[in-house]
């Protein structure tokens, strides 16, 4: 076994072919002694990528303090790879790493120190804040910034007094600070926070960067004090800090449960603020102006529809339970307001399903059905310029708003001499429940295409249908 080990090491260390000196690293993985540790933090300089990885990966296998040992001189590199992973490395071990790189935090090189705590940063252990602390007084501004920020990530509650200090004295720290103040969330953080805020505020010179660091550190606290402070300056600042503020002020009022209805008089700050590029803003303006009535709203939360699958995952939902959605979809469609994507037509689909025709006044019911109408001409006409998706959405929403129609539309479309049309209708169509669906794919168990016939007899009996088909001078199928 030793010299087996012997073989691997002098493989790894002196091999001409990088093939074998990556064999060597992957066979080491098993190894705790320090000399193959030692060897495979040497291979972090291999000039073969194959071999440093797999050097990387043995070494995270072993997993243990002597690797951290053996992995934490590299960090001072000259090669920016190597130095990249030996990071790499040190943050996969996490709590292993901690003691050996206390000391780095303490190098005559600033760039070694603020290499170093940024991954003590990142590892997020405690036993480091008392070291970290120190580099707050550091010489060099680059090493203070990542000391605040790597604090902040480990939420040192201890280092408040510290951290509001630097920011009293030093301006290039205090959006660091500010954001660091903010992860760590104790009351004390926020007092501190909101009483800049408020100096900020009325000081027209202040730096916007500034505000902005401190309203989202105040929002991610979740401080219900700040509340009156943050709501009585809404008007006292303007466009994105406007927006930010706002969604400062719903995460807060969320978090302690208080309502949101005083700021449905922000109605069309709000609706601007659905065009953020910060979804968490439009989130919040979403659950705010949710619970406001009106075709203005509807239509402003219908334009933003399949901006991005987070915002979706709220906005349909709540567009769902609005009583002008139907009508408010047909028209900004007709208007090209909004596209008929994937999820507006299916949005239509749903929302057209809940329509209760029983209930609908007399003096409606001709409007409703007119509106119905347009629907499905709208939804039809979209399906030239549809993608997959939005084609599997134009089926299920026809057959929701209309069967007949829809059935008449499809059957249109597979007039197409394209066989692989016809079974793309079939495949479309196998999914949905109407009761029309059966007789329609029924009839392509006589197509002229072999495979078409089989796409619909396999389509048909994985619905839990039979058929037979009666004489071929008929041409049509009958479902049992």
């Amino acid at each position: 076994m030793k010299d087996e080990m012997k073989v691997r090491l002098a493989a790894l260390l002196s091999a001409d072919d990088p093939a074998v000196r990556r064999r060597a690293a992957e066979g080491l993985a098993e190894s705790t002694g320090f000399a193959p540790i030692a060897a495979l933090a040497a291979a972090l300089r291999d000039e073969n990528k194959g071999v440093r990885d797999a050097a990387l990966r043995s070494m995270s296998q072993i997993g243990s303090d002597n690797v951290a040992r053996a992995a934490v001189e590299y960090i001072a590199d000259e090669n920016i790879t190597t130095r990249n992973l030996a990071a790499e490395l040190l943050m996969k071990l996490k709590d292993h790493s901690v003691d050996a790189l206390v000391p780095y935090l303490y190098d005559a090189d600033q760039d070694v120190r603020k290499f170093a705590v940024d991954i003590l940063g990142l590892i997020g252990n405690e036993d480091a804040i008392n070291h970290i602390i120190i580099l707050l007084d550091d010489q060099d501004e680059n090493v203070v910034v990542s000391a605040a920020e790597a604090l902040g990530n480990i939420r040192a509650k201890q280092a408040i007094p510290q951290l509001t200090h630097v920011f009293e004295l030093h301006q290039y720290a205090q959006v660091p600070v500010a954001e660091a103040l903010g992860k760590i969330g104790d009351q004390a953080a926020a007092d501190f926070l909101l009483k800049h805020f408020s100096a900020m505020v009325a000081n027209r010179e202040a730096d916007p960067l500034l505000l902005y660091a401190v309203i989202e550190s105040l929002g991610l606290i979740g401080y219900d004090k700040a509340i009156p402070m943050l709501e009585s300056n809404i008007q006292s600042v303007a466009g994105r800090l406007r927006y930010v503020l706002l969604h400062a002020i719903i995460r807060i009022a969320e978090r302690c449960n208080h309502s949101l209805d005083s700021l449905k008089n922000y109605q069309s700050d709000l609706i601007d603020a659905l065009h953020n590029d910060d979804t968490a803003v439009q989130i919040s303006a979403v659950k705010v102006l949710s619970g406001i009535k009106g075709y203005e709203i509807t239509a402003a939360l219908l334009e933003v529809v399949a901006a991005s699958e987070e915002l979706d995952a709220v906005l349909i939902p709540a567009l769902e339970l609005r009583d002008d959605t139907f009508r408010a979809i047909v028209e900004l469609l007709e208007q090209d307001k909004i596209k008929p994507t994937k999820e507006v037509v299916a949005l239509l689909g749903r929302v057209s399903s809940r329509i209760d025709y029983q209930r609908i006044p007399k003096e409606l019911l001709d409007e409703a059905s007119n509106y119905l109408q347009r629907a499905v001409e709208l939804v039809k006409h979209s399906w030239t310029d549809a993608s997959e998706e939005t084609r599997a959405a134009i089926v299920d929403t026809l057959s929701r708003l209309d069967g007949d129609h829809a059935v008449e539309f499809l059957a249109a479309i597979t007039d197409d001499p394209d066989p692989w049309l016809r079974i793309h209708i079939i495949e479309l169509l196998a999914p949905l429940e109407d009761r029309r669906i059966p007789d329609f794919i029924a009839r392509f168990l006589n197509d002229d295409d072999q495979m078409v016939r089989e796409v619909a007899a396999s389509t048909l009996e994985s619905k839990g249908y039979s058929q037979r088909i009666e004489s071929s001078a008929l041409g049509t199928a009958e479902i049992n």
